[in-house]
């Protein structure tokens, strides 16, 4: 297939497709033939060639679409066996036939990672919904066929965690529906048979933040971002995804922080519940992600690391691990997990040292706060105002799309070696469930700030932690903290195990830094 010479040219070096080329893949779409329709997208795919937005869109809603349930594969069975009109039969037929296959479905999936290779993120993007101001100016007339009237929904929807979201797509053929969002228990396994989609519109329990079906579009959107924030760091700014930025509601100030990050921290967290170590994975990219978003002055840092701080609270001992191992060695995310660790042990406040360590607990349900609702006044110690910091910090560069903001590398202020030891001596709780979380959180403060100081050089050098080591008033600290009297307070067995582990690393770890 040929482009013609007259297809325009975009910024991005991506030509529009030409009438012809997006003419077989409509009719494709028009004529139900979805497979086809694919094959055409993965054919006039190229770096060269711009996706066309609808298309895209049509991708996302077959990607989607749940599959036939058990119950409804039987009944199907049975009504081909049964005699009846050829006019009913010819009516299911076609109403089969306009619902995208599990084979189309799959095929949908896989050309939008291949798109995701081959073509810029924000030609992508172009089809998926967020809060930028614009809604994005370039309107589509909509096709004849039922895939591109239905894929109008995505369009719609506010945000891109809306469209993952459990029961935004149903066979059936309903119109998404919004339920508030609440804790939900871990829930690796949905119903093995359920209707449509599996969830039930008349239940009691909220929708789940990512469909059974959505774990691949979810895949597709982070790698987006991922790719996004990559080609921002190239330019010499900080690492960050403008395309998430876009994702997160703007604040009513027109140059403020943008700060309500529920919706990506109900899914990264729902993730982070299930079983499957694929899906796992996808939480911590997501979380990473935000990290690096929450590193410039365009996300309320205080707010961010406060609603992270109440979520990882609620998580069991294993879950905690595996997130805090998890998160890519970065100087970004271990400075993300040094002030976690500090507000989670309540530290970060002149009255933290007289404050009882917070006790694991449930997550409270997730609600829209008023922005006069900030963080706690740990948090708020964590960053330093915008307004307050050196451009020198970091590269700025204006960004439109954030309502006028600039993108400069966050300034957070110093944390200290003395406090570092002071938060690994204070007591642990005295219920045996807190205990295990607190020590687990103690152990990644010091292995976190240790990587930080041998990274650091010049003035980030902290010279008193060089003194606590030298002088083995660090490892005395530690060897007190994860003491047998400590071990023996762990009712559980396997996390008994685990604090004795963490201590022999830690001590392995100073042996390693010892100057």
């Amino acid at each position: 297939m040929t482009i013609a010479n007259d297809t325009p040219i975009h910024a991005t070096g991506e030509r529009d497709l030409t009438i012809h080329q997006r003419g077989l893949v409509e009719t494709c779409f028009e004529e139900n033939q979805y497979e086809a329709a694919i094959a055409v997208l993965d054919e006039v795919r190229s770096s060269k060639n711009k996706p066309f937005p609808p298309h895209i869109r049509q991708l996302i809603y077959m990607a989607l679409y749940p599959p036939p349930s058990i119950e409804e594969d039987l009944e199907e069975e049975t009504t081909k066996a049964e005699p009846g009109s050829p006019s009913k039969a010819l009516s299911r037929r076609h109403k089969t036939s306009q619902v995208p296959s599990p084979k189309s479905s799959a095929a949908a999936r896989d050309v939008l990672m291949k798109y995701a290779r081959t073509n810029t993120p924000k030609s992508l993007a172009l089809a998926l919904p967020d809060y930028s101001v614009d809604l994005h100016a370039n309107t589509f007339a909509v096709e004849d066929s039922w895939i591109a009237r239905e894929a109008q929904r995505i369009q719609k929807a506010r945000c891109c965690w809306e469209i993952i979201k459990e029961g935004f797509i149903r066979r059936n053929g309903g119109e998404a529906m919004s339920s508030p969002r609440k804790a939900r228990a871990r829930r690796s396994t949905r119903r093995a048979a359920g209707n449509d989609d599996g969830w039930e519109a008349d239940s009691t329990e909220p929708p789940a933040p990512v469909s059974e079906h959505a774990w691949g579009v979810l895949d597709w959107l982070l790698t987006l971002f991922e790719h996004d924030e990559a080609g921002v760091e190239q330019t010499g700014q900080a690492r960050y995804s403008p395309l998430l930025l876009e994702q997160i509601p703007p604040s009513r100030a027109e140059r403020a922080p943008r700060w309500d990050v529920e919706l990506p921290l109900d899914v990264a967290f729902y993730a982070l519940e299930q079983d499957s170590e694929t899906r796992r994975s996808l939480g911590v990219r997501l979380l990473a992600l935000l990290i690096n978003l929450g590193s410039t002055t365009l996300l309320d840092f205080p707010m961010f690391l406060n609603a992270t701080s109440t979520r990882v609270s609620g998580l069991p001992l294993e879950t905690l691990s595996y997130l805090l191992s998890a998160l890519p060695v970065t100087h970004t995310a271990a400075q993300f997990k040094v002030r976690l660790c500090r507000h989670a042990l309540g530290g970060g406040t002149a009255a933290a040292s007289s404050k009882a360590l917070p006790q694991p607990r449930a997550r409270p349900a997730p609600r829209r706060r008023v922005r006069a609702e900030a963080a706690d006044a740990s948090a708020d110690a964590d960053a330093v105002p915008a307004s307050q910091q050196d451009s020198s910090a970091g590269a700025g560069a204006h960004d439109p799309k954030a309502g006028g903001a600039v993108s400069v590398a966050r300034k957070l202020p110093a944390i200290t070696a003395p406090e570092v030891v002071d938060l690994l001596s204070r007591p642990s709780m005295s219920e045996p469930a807190a205990v295990a979380q607190a020590l687990c959180f103690k152990g990644e403060l010091v292995a976190t700030y240790g990587f930080l100081q041998m990274q650091a050089t010049g003035d980030a050098k902290d010279a008193k932690w060089a003194e606590l080591l030298a002088d083995g008033s660090l490892r005395t600290a530690v060897e007190e903290t994860f003491g047998s009297g400590a071990i023996e307070s762990v009712a559980d067995a396997e996390e008994r195990d685990y604090v004795q582990q963490r201590r022999d690393a830690l001590l392995a770890i100073m042996s390693v830094w010892q100057p």
